[in-house]
């Protein structure tokens, strides 16, 4: 008799479990920035899933400010415009496309709904000053994300939400995101 369950090997057991770190730097704009300002517009997170179209679940996030910015950031995760993980268009950017910097957040419903907004995460810099740069981390986030169906991509965009000092420009901001499934 034919069994429509499948049957996991131990290696596919193990992969499954593994968790992944994603490593990005989002284009940051040198500029004096303000409480609620974008920080970055769209970043694609490559290989956010093991697999396309498949849930996953945000585990961890640490970031890097070498820009020693010191302000807590937002995270706001999307799917892209449909579901083979298309970018966000500049159109459909954090604050309306434009290029981050000096900028209010300034997305409209439908914007957010276009992008498939699905998860936002604060991390708050409470510790982690190296007198010259910031770090900061969170962990036991275990948010579930869905990339499309036909992609393995996330998009994450970051909010100011606080006073940050200026920033730098790309290569200022590594973010470290750790998914597991």
């Amino acid at each position: 008799m034919a069994d429509n369950l499948h049957t996991y090997t131990v290696q596919e057991a193990n992969n499954l479990s593994l968790g992944r770190v994603v490593k990005i730097q989002p284009t940051m704009t040198a500029d004096d920035n303000a409480d609620n300002d974008a920080a970055f517009d769209w970043t694609e997170i490559p290989l956010a899933s093991s697999s396309n179209g498949r849930a996953t679940k945000l585990v961890s996030i640490a970031f890097l400010d070498a820009d020693d910015s010191g302000a807590d950031i937002e995270f706001v995760f999307c799917k892209g415009t449909d579901e083979n993980g298309t970018a966000p268009t500049a159109a459909q950017g954090l604050i309306g496309g434009a290029t981050a910097g000096s900028a209010a957040v300034d997305i409209t419903a439908a914007e957010a709904q276009a992008v498939q907004i699905c998860g936002n995460v604060v991390v708050t810099r409470n510790e982690g000053d190296l007198i010259l740069a910031q770090s900061a981390s969170l962990y036991n986030i275990n948010l579930l994300l869905q990339p499309g169906t036909g992609t393995t991509s996330l998009y994450v965009g970051g909010i100011w939400r606080s006073e940050p000092a200026a920033t730098g420009a790309t290569g200022t901001l590594d973010v470290y995101l750790g998914f597991e499934g």
